[in-house]
């Protein structure tokens, strides 16, 4: 059917959902949501993995259907959606997709040959000159279309997500998964949608290519809604956030970061009113019972029962899974060098990822790897963690042990595994209560242990393959894109853990706002080369001028800023250091005293004549509870840095 081409300015166009609900199996996805789009908005969807962000798309989208309820819009409204994952298959070359795709244009040509064959066929005057004047009509609409102007759009919009040139003529099944999502992207824009629905846009793109759409949304006039783990994306592009939690949604106006200064003091007053809720249903259940059985008093006790039925009792929201909290393991001693490059190489058939390659990397460093993709972060990793031949020299260091988290780790493991099954194959010391327990943490409890690898989302996958981290020994973690499939407050809690791990990392990663304070180098790919730049993202992402926006003078307080970032680093490190050295001194007096009273055990029992200086016995307890002071001095003191640190990002 004929669909024609609607203004982006046009102010009236919204979608209105109406008491809508949705239940698969029993599960309640939604229960009585009401809300409006309008085309002035710009929505972010948050959520913990699983709470219906990815739902709530698809129901506006008319993929899914909802049980009951009503999504309504206007009949003219044009919707675009950019699913998460795509699946597709064409023989088309890709400018014809971006290009050809678009559906007024496919109308318009379809119409056109319509007119031409009844025109041949067609005897009676009359007819054809209203044939021909419907012809005149659509040409003209498809003069004013402009397509060369539509075709040098299209280029644009390629190209600021990363094709060249030569990609244009390419069939586009010999694209990989990413690029055709790249090319559906195009696509899209150049369709130019009344309201574009994303579903985790960045998981693809690199970070020359996020920037460029971050100012393409920035210049559109379109409705965004918007799924994004990037916290810096969403701020750049939303002026509202829809919070998917327990089957509702809560609408507030303003972006992520006021959004969650907002959430922590609504917190803070629903856990302020569920004490005073709680502390009146107590002091009212007391009185009933004192008095329900008194005459003169048990009108007043059943008041008070039906004022206690009627309570709307107060839930305190959940904010996030901070349930989540793990540090990786202390790293294992090892030399000063961990890996060294000299005249690197890598190729694949005629294809040169890297030549003249030289690296050096010590223990301790925190490496950032970033640049388009395609010119070799992932291929240095792998060749690191020794899984790629190459040409050239490289120097392992002594009793370098790796941990390495894949940018694929989700597909690598055995779908036919539980849970449990996969954790006990990873060798380790720890009892299966220990392992259990473990997975508690990463929010796996219960029979949900048992559940196989292959029904678990993708956010579920990369909690498992994180938590299968913790276990093995190392010295040197790598991350290759570990966010992709976590939500912003899993993201987060990773973050906290790396920020405290004091061993060797290196991160490929396109996320600004994760890497922004994890490291203090920047190793730039591009053109077959490496540059390194000192400092963190912030520091690169200045000196490249990407963030055109931030003027001259917030250089400066970046700087600052980074330098800060670089004190409170070194004082955690600093700080967890001395809590693992306190930590082995207060196991040495507890085996002392051990001992002691194993002694003292066997003199009561008259087995051995030995004098018991109880002297010595009081020194062990006095430098045990020394120890235990100190202890707790130093981890208020992690933890007091760690909440301001949180509290300033």
């Amino acid at each position: 059917m004929f669909c024609r081409f609607l203004a982006w300015e046009n102010l009236e166009k919204m979608i209105k959902v109406n008491n809508l609900s949705l239940d698969f199996g029993g599960n309640i996805i939604f229960k009585n949501i009401s809300l409006q789009v309008k085309t002035t908005d710009r929505i972010g969807l948050i959520g913990n993995n699983g709470s219906g962000k990815t739902t709530l798309l698809n129901l506006l989208s008319k993929k899914i259907i909802p049980t009951d309820g009503s999504i309504s819009q206007d009949k003219d409204i044009k919707i675009a959606y950019l699913p998460q994952e795509l699946y597709f298959k064409s023989n088309t070359i890709l400018k014809e997709f971006v290009i050809g795709n678009n559906s007024e244009l496919i109308e318009l040509d379809k119409r056109i040959d319509e007119i031409n064959n009844k025109l041949s066929k067609e005897k009676l005057e009359k007819k054809q000159f209203e044939l021909l004047d419907e012809l005149e009509e659509i040409q003209y609409k498809k003069d004013n279309m402009n397509i060369l102007k539509l075709e040098i759009n299209s280029e644009k919009i390629m190209k600021g997500l990363g094709f060249t040139n030569t990609d244009f003529t390419k069939n586009m099944d010999n694209f990989s998964g990413g690029w055709k999502m790249r090319a559906e992207l195009s696509r899209l824009l150049v369709l130019k949608p009344d309201i574009i629905l994303l579903d985790e846009p960045t998981n693809h793109l690199d970070l020359p290519a996020i920037i460029w759409l971050e100012k393409f949304l920035s210049t559109t006039k379109c409705t965004i809604i918007l799924v994004s783990h990037d916290t810096k994306f969403l701020d750049k592009n939303i002026n509202r956030i829809f919070d998917i939690s327990q089957s509702t949604i809560k609408d507030f106006k303003g972006n992520y970061s006021k959004y969650i200064i907002y959430r922590e003091k609504e917190i803070e007053r629903q856990i302020r009113q569920k004490k005073n809720q709680d502390k009146y249903i107590k002091q009212a259940n007391m009185l009933i019972g004192k008095f329900r059985y008194k005459k003169n008093k048990a009108a007043f006790a059943q008041t008070l029962i039906k004022r206690l039925e009627k309570m709307e009792k107060i839930e305190i929201d959940e904010f996030d899974i901070s349930s989540i909290s793990f540090q990786f393991p202390v790293p294992l001693h090892c030399g000063k060098i961990i890996f060294q490059s000299n005249k690197l190489k890598k190729s694949f058939g005629d294809n040169i990822v890297f030549e003249n390659l030289d690296l050096d990397i010590y223990n301790g460093d925190r490496i950032a790897f970033v640049g388009k993709n395609g010119c070799g972060k992932t291929t240095l990793t792998k060749i690191i963690n020794g899984e790629l031949d190459f040409e050239g020299n490289i120097k392992k260091g002594e009793k370098v042990l790796i941990n390495y988290f894949a940018q694929n780790q989700n597909e690598l493991l055995d779908s036919k595994m539980t849970i449990m099954e996969y954790i006990e194959n990873i060798p380790s010391e720890k009892t299966q209560a220990q392992l259990r327990g473990l997975l508690g943490a990463f929010l796996f409890s219960g029979d949900a242990v048992y559940k196989k690898i292959k029904v678990l989302s993708g956010g579920e996958k990369a909690r498992l393959a994180l938590c299968g981290l913790l276990l093995s020994p190392s010295n040197v973690i790598i991350l290759d894109e570990p966010t992709n499939h976590l939500d912003i407050f899993a993201k987060d809690i990773l973050k906290q853990a790396l920020i405290q791990y004091s061993g060797t990392l290196i991160l490929v990663s396109h996320d600004r706002h994760f890497l922004s304070g994890l490291t203090d180098r920047v190793i730039e790919f591009s053109d077959r080369k490496i540059r390194e730049y000192p400092g963190d993202i912030d520091s690169y992402l200045d000196e490249q001028e990407v963030t055109l926006e931030i003027p001259v003078k917030k250089k400066k307080k970046n700087v600052i800023v980074y330098k800060q970032k670089k004190e409170i680093d070194k004082q955690l490190r600093f700080l967890n250091k001395q809590n693992k050295n306190i930590e082995r001194k207060i196991e040495n007096i507890e085996k002392e005293i051990k001992k002691f009273n194993e002694l003292l055990s066997e003199v009561n029992k008259g087995n051995i004549n030995n004098q018991i200086d109880y002297n010595d016995y009081s020194r062990l307890n006095d430098l045990l509870n020394i120890q235990l002071e100190n202890w707790e001095k130093n981890q208020n003191e992690i933890n007091k840095i760690t909440k301001n640190v949180r509290s300033n990002e």
